[in-house]
Parts: structure tokens; C-alpha cells; sequence
């Protein structure tokens, strides 16, 4: 990952402003990707946990609701559990066994798991540069004021 380096000293606050926004703005960006991924990693994770539950020996033969909507349910029994429909993407379903289905949803969590962690990394870094603006911002404010008052003095 490379960042551009921006030496703060030389900007004037309405440019530190306008920078500070630009980063305060990806900083949100990048927050909400990396919500989007924690809710996805979360729903591959409840996949797992059906599978090893429905495909449990107890579970043979056993009567259950089907969504058929969000709201409508449809009784059924489980055939065979042990071959689950599993969803791979842009529509397509494959068959795979329990033992699959799991190691299919484990390799899903374990690269969003990768990406978050990318994504906070990108955070920390946002969040530091966000914070080092607003010291800046706030160093030059109060030089300002001081030069102000050091005019006001030598006036009187």
C-alpha cells in the first residue's frame, strides 16, 4: 500500500481543512467496507454452524420449516443430511457433502478475515494522519492567536 506524504507545515488551514475532510471521508468509507465484511464473515459462520447442525446423526429424518419467503414457511423433512445446496455465488448453487460445505464457508470467513484485517490496517493509518491534520490545524489556530495578541500589545 502506498501513500502519498504530505508535509503539513506548508499547507494553509483552509488546505489542512480540506484535507482533513478527504481523509475523514475514505476513514468512513473504509469503516463501513470493513462493517460490510463483518457481516458477511458472520453469515458464512452461521452457514457452518447450520451445516454441522442439520448434518448432526440426530437430524436424520427430520421434519423442518422452509422459507419460502421472509415470512412464509413450508413443512419438510430432511432426506439426506449430509448433501447440502450451497450457494457460490451470482446464482449458482453446488452440491457438496457436509465436510465440504464447512471447508467451502471456512475458506470464505478466513479471506474476509484477511481482508479486514487489511482494511483495519488501512484505518489505523487514516485515523493517525486524520489526527496529525487536526494537530496541525489546531497548532497554526493557535499561532494565529498569538500573533493576533503580540499585534494587539505592540498597537497599544
Amino acid at each position: 500500500m502506498s501513500s502519498q506524504k504530505i508535509d503539513l507545515t506548508k499547507l494553509n488551514p483552509e488546505q489542512l481543512t480540506l484535507v482533513k475532510q478527504q481523509f475523514d471521508q475514505e476513514l468512513q468509507h473504509f469503516t463501513q467496507s470493513l462493517q460490510a465484511l463483518v457481516v458477511a464473515r458472520n453469515k458464512f459462520a452461521e452457514c457452518v454452524e447450520d451445516v454441522k447442525s442439520v448434518s448432526a446423526k440426530e437430524n436424520e429424518d427430520q421434519k423442518i420449516l422452509i422459507p419460502a419467503s421472509s415470512s412464509l414457511y413450508i413443512p419438510g423433512k430432511i432426506v439426506d443430511n449430509q448433501k447440502f445446496m450451497v450457494d457460490i455465488g451470482t446464482g449458482y448453487y453446488v452440491e457438496k457433502s457436509a465436510e465440504e460445505a464447512i471447508a467451502f464457508y471456512t475458506k470464505k470467513i478466513e479471506k474476509l478475515n484477511g481482508e479486514s484485517g487489511q482494511i483495519q490496517a488501512i484505518i489505523k493509518e487514516k485515523t493517525q494522519s486524520s489526527l496529525a491534520i487536526e494537530t496541525q490545524i489546531r497548532q497554526m489556530a493557535v499561532k494565529q492567536h498569538e500573533e493576533m495578541a503580540k499585534k494587539q500589545q505592540e498597537q497599544k
